[in-house]
């Protein structure tokens, strides 16, 4: 394996505690999270997009619906429930190999693969991660009407460490795979691309590298002093240079990641207002008034800098205007020089700061309470709580704002997202490890106030993220069988159970602290007493026999195991 390739590999299989897998299985992992994390604006599993040994010529594959990745059936069928009839839906293939080397029998293999996905009335093979991704796949299908132009769109990327070339055999297959999915007639947009270590780089970097932006301005004021903002500004920019420089990847794609605190998603081009805006847009008239007519965007930023007349922000996040964003971005390839939008700049890294504007900037139109989660005053205390093990083994981070931690050197198998937090309580507190692994929409639906009630206990939730991240490193170094990965949140509960006793407190109770302070003592130092209870609940769920995965999504399994512990 090419050396540059070699260290970024051995560096994302130690920041991700997959030390205990072989280098092709890392790879393979290495290159899903590379290509999918642009693409989608929440944190997700590896296990849940990499395949395994009986994969058929597939190495990765994820349903993306609006930039989110679906993990299962039935999430589909919920998101597909609404009304909305504008979906953004995009499937994605990845091949990789560590050769040096593009072979064209493992291309065609690779083809022959995503075409029996794609067209098969019985599709069945013996991996799990395909036949669930083509169970989602199928209820995108059923769903077509409330698609973006009544088609899903296609993504193929086969990857190895060499340099591509164009040689004219991988061409020509190439080309010829793209006419086949095109005359399938299921997809808008077909996209199959080789790709070589240097773009496998590029695609690595960008995942923990800040995003930096230059924007060209007409005009800016500065705002008085605010308490807790070291700088706001009024901005008017072109609205062409706003796209360009601000919402467009370099390879020409929305950037979803200055999305990540914006609680309202796009609501697509038949929206009634987003109609209005792409009208104003495309009318000469009408759309040199767009600065008094359209409200602007917010952008929130931790470096903000005026030099004459550039605008220079530093992982910037857009917190309102995501529908006038993605208009823009939408209507791209019409916009002129005279075109001008209005920004809303503001330097803060007050992350209660930060909440209270995504939170205001967001109340004027109606949203989903349950997005807020993210926002609720437990949110700040549960983040003072896993500050509070600074300097100690058990030191975790929590990363209350999506991105927050990029570029600090803070091993990623350390760093617990809202929503994986979210999953630990779920599966070790509630008993419902079959909504963390396959159910999360319903889990926050069923449970999500509960969950994030004023008046529980911020214990619980680094007890049980410090549970999953303990696991991790037993699976990792060997210490724990890597198959008990996929039973990780029933591990959880099982681990608790163990350690703690079946007599748990309610949430908002002060004895709750008590009872995780045992858990939290048991697993904060690696040794006998935090190996104990995850070799004692993996030796549980060996002794259950073969567990399908329909199996697992039942809440009666967990019931099954807790009974073997006397």
């Amino acid at each position: 394996m090419h050396r540059i390739i070699k260290s970024h590999l051995d560096n994302f299989s130690k920041s991700f505690g997959l030390d205990d897998l072989d280098e092709a299985e890392q790879f393979e992992m290495f290159v899903n999270y590379a290509v999918l994390t642009p693409k989608v604006s929440t944190t997700f599993e590896l296990g849940d997009v990499t395949t395994g040994e009986g994969d058929d010529g597939i190495d990765g594959v994820a349903i993306i619906v609006d930039e989110e990745l679906l993990v299962s059936q039935e999430d589909a069928e919920s998101i597909f429930k609404s009304d909305r009839k504008n979906h953004d839906v995009e499937m994605v293939f990845i091949q990789a190999k560590r050769s040096d080397s593009f072979d064209l029998g493992d291309f065609l293999k690779f083809k022959e693969s995503v075409q029996k996905f794609i067209n098969a009335d019985d599709y069945a093979v013996d991996d799990e991660v395909q036949n669930n991704a083509n169970a989602i796949y199928d209820v995108c299908l059923k769903n077509v009407p409330k698609i973006r132009g009544g088609k899903p769109s296609v993504t193929a990327r086969f990857i190895t460490t060499g340099v591509y070339n164009e040689p004219e055999a991988l061409e020509t297959a190439r080309k010829k795979f793209e006419r086949d999915l095109k005359s399938v007639g299921y997809f808008s947009t077909v996209d199959i691309q080789f790709a070589g270590r240097d773009e496998l780089t590029a695609l690595w970097v960008s995942t923990y590298s800040g995003i930096q932006a230059q924007l060209p301005i007409f005009s800016n004021a500065p705002l008085p002093k605010i308490a807790g903002i070291e700088e706001a500004y009024l901005v008017v920019a072109s609205a062409k240079d706003v796209v360009e420089n601000l919402l467009m990847s370099a390879d020409g794609n929305l950037r979803a990641q200055v999305f990540e605190e914006n609680v309202r998603s796009f609501l697509g081009s038949e929206n009634p207002v987003n109609r209005s805006i792409a009208e104003t847009l495309n009318d000469a008239k009408a759309s040199t008034r767009f600065p008094v007519m359209n409200n602007g965007i917010t952008i929130v930023s931790p470096d903000v800098r005026v030099q004459g007349n550039v605008l220079h922000l530093e992982n910037y996040q857009i917190v309102n205007g995501c529908q006038t964003s993605n208009v823009l971005y939408e209507n791209r390839n019409i916009l002129s020089d005279r075109i001008m939008v209005n920004l809303k700049i503001v330097e803060t890294s007050n992350e209660d700061v930060f909440a209270e504007l995504v939170r205001a900037t967001n109340s004027q139109s109606k949203i989903e309470e349950n997005q807020f989660f993210s926002l609720r005053p437990i949110v700040k205390r549960v983040e003072q709580y896993f500050d509070s093990f600074e300097d100690q083994d058990g030191r975790l981070y929590f990363e209350r704002r999506d991105r927050q931690f990029i570029g600090r050197d803070v091993p990623a198998v350390r760093v617990f997202s809202v929503h994986t937090t979210a999953k630990c309580v779920a599966a070790m507190f509630y008993h419902r490890p079959e909504l963390a692994y396959r159910y999360p929409k319903q889990m926050y639906e069923l449970i999500g106030e509960k969950m994030f009630a004023d008046g529980n206990k911020e214990c619980t939730f680094y007890c049980s993220s410090l549970a999953l991240y303990r696991l991790h490193l037993l699976v990792s170094n060997g210490t724990i069988p890597q198959n008990m990965r996929k039973f990780k949140w029933h591990i959880l509960a099982l681990v608790r159970v163990l350690i703690a006793g079946k007599k748990m407190p309610e949430l908002n109770s002060k004895r709750m602290e008590a009872y995780c302070q045992k858990v939290i003592d048991a697993l904060s130092k690696h040794g006998t007493t935090a190996v104990s209870p995850f070799k004692k609940a993996a030796a549980i769920v060996q002794s259950m026999g073969e567990i399908s995965s329909d199996r697992l999504k039942r809440q009666t399994v967990l019931d099954e195991m807790l009974k073997k512990i006397k």
